[in-house]
């Protein structure tokens, strides 16, 4: 919508900044509701943010929806309860209807479909797409339900601002950054390296950088304009940085070898990982 042409739509709906995007959906009276999106610009998150509004706080599953239904969004939310447990699944229902915006929540009540996942009931599974899930088992009520969402909502490779810079830049550890041109590669490469991430997570901080927006920061590592993505190792401790091959495939076993060698203090400033020689020698 141009707002200089439509200055009467735009007044309606409280756009005054550009651009913006507002969620329009009927009432159960037949009123439109005007909802403001004020998260990340992207794409993937504008439309987690409609898949959200779409659907109920809390859906009911069968098995046939199951599979499906892990993979609809980010984060995905879903409570494995037995029929007669109404106490949890009021629970649950209700931090559901809380937290609405930010997860897609589900339930399951067929114990088969639990027993086929291995879970334990109740109990509570994130799924996320970049492959870390994790489980909160029962007994719980809204304060540990409440407690586990806060956990679940951060990534393990976080995405790298300047607001947080200490956090990266901090002596007591090391600072993965995975420089990424576009979300399908972001996506891609934490999946890869979530695992590697959680393993190092004492020692790494992990994060997916936009190498559009932090350019001059790519430049500054050395790294090759419109090479990506890429992969680069920096010790704020003594300011020594390593690289990842740019242009070669970034994968999680390389990645291990790349990163032990640098904690066991064999890797020299400035070395390149993910050639052969250096696969090699690293060994």
């Amino acid at each position: 919508i141009d707002c200089d042409e439509e200055k009467e739509l735009c007044t309606k709906y409280k756009v005054n900044a550009y651009p913006a995007v507002r969620l329009l959906k009927r009432g159960n009276e037949g009123e439109v509701i005007s909802t403001r999106y004020r998260g990340k610009r992207t794409r993937r998150a504008i439309v987690s943010f409609a898949k959200k509004a779409y659907l109920p706080p809390v859906t009911h599953l069968q098995l046939a929806d199951l599979k499906n239904f892990k993979e609809v969004d980010n984060i995905v939310i879903i409570a494995y309860v037995q029929s007669d447990q109404e106490s949890v699944l009021l629970d649950f229902k209700a931090t559901a209807s809380l937290h609405h915006q930010d997860f897609v929540f589900g339930y399951v009540t067929e114990m088969p479909i639990a027993d086929a996942e291995g879970l334990k009931v109740p109990s509570i599974v994130s799924y996320k797409a970049d492959g870390d899930n994790r489980i909160l088992n029962g007994p719980f009520g809204v304060p540990e339900i409440e407690t586990f969402l806060r956990v679940v909502k951060d990534d393990i490779i976080s995405e790298f601002s300047e607001r947080y810079i200490e956090t990266y830049m901090s002596k007591s550890k090391l600072t993965a950054y995975i420089f990424v041109t576009n979300e399908e590669d972001g996506i891609a490469l934490r999946r890869t390296l979530t695992s590697l991430a959680k393993t190092f997570q004492n020692v790494i901080t992990f994060g997916l950088v936009d190498a559009v927006e932090y350019a001059p920061m790519a430049k500054s590592y050395g790294l090759i304009e419109d090479v990506f993505p890429a992969l680069v190792v920096h010790a704020p401790m003594n300011d020594n940085v390593f690289l990842y091959k740019q242009g070669k495939a970034i994968t999680a076993e390389t990645t291990d070898i790349m990163l032990r060698t640098i904690l066991q203090a064999k890797a020299t400033n400035g070395q390149v990982f993910g050639t052969e020689e250096q696969d090699h020698s690293s060994h």
